[in-house]
């Protein structure tokens, strides 16, 4: 590649460096409102960013585009541009949008980009790069200030201040953030990896448990938990007979969620797929979420022991806390005559409960 060639925005070098999941993002949970908030738009109007979201919307955030011609600069302490984690690839990205436009056009999805980029930088990117969707300017950092948005500093040639938005994306509507990608990388793979997750995420129907469902919820309680009795915290749940969620996909089952809700909280008790690694799970925990913030909880929380290290993962990975253990609550259950093993999972003696949660205090209404 000559330097000609590696310099042009389109481009994106074999060697950049790749991002890293630094936290930027975690607070931005499902059921997140969006805040009315107006930032000046390419079209020529100020836009409410609620209102743009309560239809489905992806919004998309990059750092800036640049200009033919215009190298970057060095940073402040004398980095390069290409060194930074993430930060080169804004005008593929916006272009992988243009090019899927009329896909995300057919599921009934706009498509908004947002930077910190002044208006008139971004009617210049949009006419010269024949973009059909429209962009939004956070040059006064208020949507970044307002919801804590993850940023870094480096001085641009034109066209905006000197602190750039982090690249990510958002699956948005009813006025709500519904899903995150952060980071993103690599960016000319971005608008794809959310076009696919929105026709997933359309393919897999979550709905409250219902009398037909009893079947299929007490035979993975009995696969999962070898009973319908889940005790949690020292206190015994009937699971089948609890509120919860049943997930499909083309009428088949394929995963469960039960909830408690107490003084406590917000508590999940079961949650199970039939299938792992499909993000049946996660679809489960985060329509959970929804239901734990529309009936005004605080937090939302659950327990596993301490040898389900696949649980502590997938739970800390989706951004929750653990806060508490609950030690020796096994020898409790062995000494109330639960059938609880010595030896657990991995190998570990089984001893203890672990308290996971998410606050819910935060929604950015």
């Amino acid at each position: 590649m000559t330097k000609a060639a590696h310099d042009h925005p389109t481009t994106l070098p074999a060697d950049l460096p790749v991002p890293t999941d630094d936290g930027g993002a975690w607070h931005l949970r499902p059921g997140t409102h969006l805040p009315h908030l107006s930032l000046p738009c390419t079209s020529g109007e100020s836009c409410d960013i609620a209102s743009l979201g309560v239809t489905p919307r992806v919004f998309f955030f990059y750092p800036r585009t640049g200009v033919p011609g215009q190298p970057p600069k060095l940073g402040f302490a004398g980095e390069s541009w290409e060194s930074i984690p993430g930060a080169r690839g804004c005008t593929p990205q916006s272009c992988a949008f243009r090019h899927l436009y009329k896909e995300f056009q057919l599921l009934g999805v706009n498509i908004t980009g947002v930077s910190t980029n002044t208006t008139d930088h971004q009617r210049e990117f949009k006419r010269r790069e024949h973009i059909p969707f429209e962009f939004l300017s956070d040059s006064s950092l208020h949507l970044a200030n307002a919801l804590n948005l993850p940023t870094f500093d480096f001085p641009v040639e034109s066209g905006g201040p000197d602190t750039l938005l982090k690249r990510m994306a958002w699956y948005c509507e009813h006025g709500q953030i519904r899903k995150v990608w952060y980071p993103v990388f690599p960016p000319d793979q971005c608008a794809r990896e959310v076009l696919d997750w929105i026709r997933w995420h359309r393919a897999v129907r979550i709905e409250p448990v219902a009398a037909v469902d009893a079947d299929f919820l007490r035979g993975e309680l009995r696969r999962h938990w070898h009973s319908t009795t889940i005790f949690s915290r020292g206190i015994r749940f009937e699971a089948d007979e609890l509120p919860g969620f049943i997930a499909s996909v083309e009428g088949r089952p394929v995963g469960h969620l039960t909830y408690h809700i107490g003084k406590s909280g917000f508590e999940v008790i079961t949650l199970a797929s039939v299938l792992e690694g499909r993000g049946f799970a996660t679809a489960l925990l985060d329509r959970a979420e929804l239901e734990a913030r529309e009936r005004g909880a605080k937090r939302l929380f659950l327990t596993t022991s301490n040898d389900n290290l696949a649980a502590i993962r997938f739970y800390q990975r989706r951004g929750m806390k653990m806060v508490k253990v609950h030690a020796g609550m096994m020898d409790r259950y062995r000494t109330e005559g639960q059938p609880v093993p010595l030896i657990g999972m991995n190998g570990i003696p089984l001893r203890d409960e672990l308290e996971l949660e998410v606050s819910l205090e935060h929604s950015h209404d």
